[in-house]
């Protein structure tokens, strides 16, 4: 398999309902709690992949038309807003499930707060905490700051393949969702080659390897190839915790098209891979 350039979203569901912002005296139950943050999650992921068509479209209306433009330009505010709206949620029901994670630590060893601990490891919600701090780690509004590491999905076009590879972040448009990217391997002639995306074509790489949840055997990646600048669809055959072998934490994965040889990338750069469409 040739990986020296080459191969190339997230998956979207309708809430019910949108939850709506907590009174400041009002606090839910915990298993409450952990279900409205979740519902906000799958909102935000919907209003962005939303607010990225919108873009296209704006981008793609002709000249001319003015009342046309108005009206979308209309609806892709209204809809920034609602995102806007949505993350600020995710933050605030997150911020509570953290105080009262640390306060049932500190003080609460009870049979009921047992139960209640219990229970929701049993539905699966616990699992979600790591991917939800990864998300919110961004900066406020949920933007990559300009400088951060980021995998990055370049267009295909007549002359080259969809692939993603590694970037950073030069700045964002808050009108049009997109993000401009540099890519961080220089071509032939010295130049880096700049790319301006959607920000689902984005994926934040943690700088604070504590941050980075891990994946377990057979989960689906998107992971950086060894000596490249390169992301390959992989498969986790042992996660760092499980891999005692070297000094440093280390993935031992397997890349789709590698003739199942067995390749070890670090926590940063192995990324859940994108159910983009």
């Amino acid at each position: 398999m040739d990986r020296k350039r080459t191969n190339g979203g997230v998956a979207t569901a309708s809430a019910e309902s949108t939850p709506r912002l907590l009174q400041q005296d009002e606090v839910p139950d915990e298993a409450s709690l952990w279900t409205m943050t979740l519902q906000e999650l799958v909102r935000v992921a919907e209003l962005q992949d939303t607010n990225a068509i919108l873009s296209d479209t704006l981008e793609k209306l002709p000249e001319g038309r003015p009342s046309r433009s108005l009206t979308a330009i209309q609806e892709a505010t209204e809809k920034a807003l609602e995102e806007r709206e949505a993350i600020q949620r995710t933050l605030e029901g997150i911020n509570l499930l953290l105080a009262m994670r640390d306060a049932d630590s500190n003080n609460d060893d009870s049979p009921e707060s047992k139960r209640k601990k219990r229970k929701i490891e049993a539905e699966g919600l616990v699992s979600n905490s790591k991917k939800m701090r990864r998300y919110s780690s961004a900066e406020s509004g949920g933007i990559i700051p300009v400088g951060q590491q980021v995998a990055a999905r370049t267009p295909k076009d007549k002359n080259k393949l969809e692939e993603w590879i590694l970037a950073r972040v030069l700045s964002y448009s808050a009108d049009k969702n997109k993000y401009v990217v540099e890519d961080d391997e220089a071509d032939d002639y010295g130049k880096k080659m700049t790319y301006t995306l959607s920000a689902r074509s984005v994926i934040m790489i943690m700088d604070d390897q504590d941050s980075v949840p891990e994946f377990p055997a057979g989960h689906t990646v998107l992971a950086l190839y060894p000596s490249t600048t390169c992301f390959y669809k992989a498969i986790v055959v042992q996660p760092p915790s499980k891999n005692k072998d070297y000094s440093t934490p280390l993935y031992r994965i397997k890349f789709d098209d590698d003739e199942g040889n067995e390749r070890t990338a670090p926590p940063r750069m192995v990324l859940d891979y994108p159910k983009l469409k």
